[in-house]
């Protein structure tokens, strides 16, 4: 099929296929081959994939809605009575809507970009505390869609209503401003490369994807044009960058994920246009474990497969559903220093996390 086709839906028997029968483990070190298992299964680690009695390589660990998720204890009867709810004051966007984009910062806070509710939540989760980033002044966040944190934890976001992108200081304050004159057509995805200073913007509209300085914004390159071939892109959406300084694009619309050096080269590819594991339908998020395992979020599919560096499918993880694990169209994808799993669940309101469990569960 041409890449610019549209992709068949998933079909519900291949889907509850993924959901009940599962796909392959992680490898137990790199270069092992993997075996036929299940997808996930309840362990004295909780809910884990592959399903005992598998060696487990994911664990879920929790879901993140809002403000809520860190209010301290519900109020007595009584109060309530008296006072009124305690969240009486509550506003609708207060708790995420549609969640898209994700990062993390260098001292551990979780940011998420939601299109519906118009903000970017950061959560401390040390502090368990909830701020927001571009509310007011210059820079303030139309539509807020990709999201990164340099090294300094300076925060970007995409503005897909603005066709810009804002960098803020530590403070709250506008520091950046990037897509000036119509430079930028459809920003989405964003990632930092922190070892460099550079921010990668995805440009859905203009299929390419554009590097600039962290430090002042100025233009670095820009990979790619619109098309087929290696380097090309169609519609890229999500961008990752390893510690190495590699980029990784979801080339959506080709079906594919891209892998570019530091200096913008084209390495690699991976991926075919389907509906059945291993393939790919819409990929979304996308991200790389410490081990060098890369994660592709797949919306259409309802879960996020995990490949080796060769492009060889090892695990998939989640069904369509509301249960923990599960996902209804899922987005951007996030994995910290300490191999922590942030996906962004748009039709669930809510992120949820999971661990990678490195070197197997012991």
């Amino acid at each position: 099929m041409n890449a610019r086709q549209t992709a068949p839906a998933l079909p519900v028997v291949v889907t509850a296929l993924l959901a009940v029968c599962g796909l392959a483990s992680l490898h137990a070190q790199a270069g092992k081959a993997a075996k036929p298992t299940g997808t996930s299964g309840s362990s004295r680690l909780g809910l884990v994939w592959p399903a005992p009695p598998e060696q487990p390589r994911i664990r879920y660990l929790t879901a993140y809605h809002g403000v809520d998720d860190f209010k301290t204890k519900k109020p007595s009867k009584w109060k309530s009575m008296l006072l009124g709810p305690e969240d009486a004051g509550l506003q609708p966007s207060d708790s995420m809507v549609k969640p898209y984009g994700i990062a993390v910062t260098p001292d551990g806070r979780l940011l998420v970009s939601d299109t519906a509710a118009r903000r970017v939540f950061m959560f401390n989760l040390d502090s368990k505390t909830v701020s927001f980033v571009g509310e007011n002044g210059t820079g303030k966040i139309t539509k807020p869609i990709g999201v990164a944190v340099d090294a300094e934890g300076k925060v970007f976001v995409a503005d897909a209503t603005l066709n810009r992108v804002f960098g803020y200081a530590a403070d709250g304050t506008l520091a950046v401003a990037i897509g000036h004159d119509g430079e930028l057509e459809s920003p989405s995805g964003l990632a930092a490369d922190r070892k460099n200073n550079w921010l990668y913007v995805a440009d859905s509209k203009k299929h390419q994807v554009f590097c600039y300085s962290t430090a002042d914004g100025s233009h670095v390159r820009t990979i790619g044009k619109r098309g087929e071939d290696p380097g090309d892109f169609n519609f890229p959406t999500n961008l990752f960058v390893d510690a190495s300084g590699r980029l990784y694009v979801a080339d959506t619309l080709n079906f594919r994920i891209q892998i570019f050096d530091a200096a913008g080269k084209f390495v690699r590819t991976f991926g075919t246009l389907g509906d059945i594991p291993g393939t790919l339908n819409r990929p979304k998020g996308i991200s790389v474990d410490s081990e060098g395992h890369i994660y592709v979020v797949d919306t259409a599919f309802n879960n996020f497969q995990i490949f080796d560096g060769d492009g060889q499918l090892l695990l998939a993880v989640g069904a369509p559903g509301r249960n923990p694990g599960e996902f209804l169209l899922p987005a951007g994808m996030y994995i910290d220093s300490a191999d922590r799993i942030y996906v962004a669940d748009q039709g669930n309101s809510r992120v949820q996390v999971f661990q990678y469990l490195r070197g197997g569960a012991k």
